[in-house]
């Protein structure tokens, strides 16, 4: 007979990453920086385009949470099918 505790730390505490979740991670990772970026160009980007300058900006602030709401939404079924499966 083990110790609970035990049975609790062999147990995974996420699923394993499929190469979908890691494509989805690394272009959500990639619209962040990417974010960060405009954001940090945009006195640069408003002088040379003007008032489209901030369009990038835009965009990347649309963008990362939507995206990011799909990849975590995957995420956490793919850990909760993980976890069914490990208590069974």
């Amino acid at each position: 007979m083990t110790h609970p505790m035990i049975t609790f730390l062999k147990t995974p505490m996420a699923a394993p990453e499929t190469s979908r979740l890691r494509h989805m991670r690394r272009w959500w990772t990639g619209l962040c920086w990417g974010l960060a970026l405009a954001v940090l160009l945009l006195p640069l980007s408003k002088a040379l385009l003007g008032e489209w300058g901030a369009v990038p900006a835009l965009l990347l602030v649309l963008a990362a949470p939507v995206h990011g709401l799909f990849y975590f939404r995957s995420k956490s079924l793919a850990d909760e099918v993980c976890r069914g499966e490990s208590q069974s």
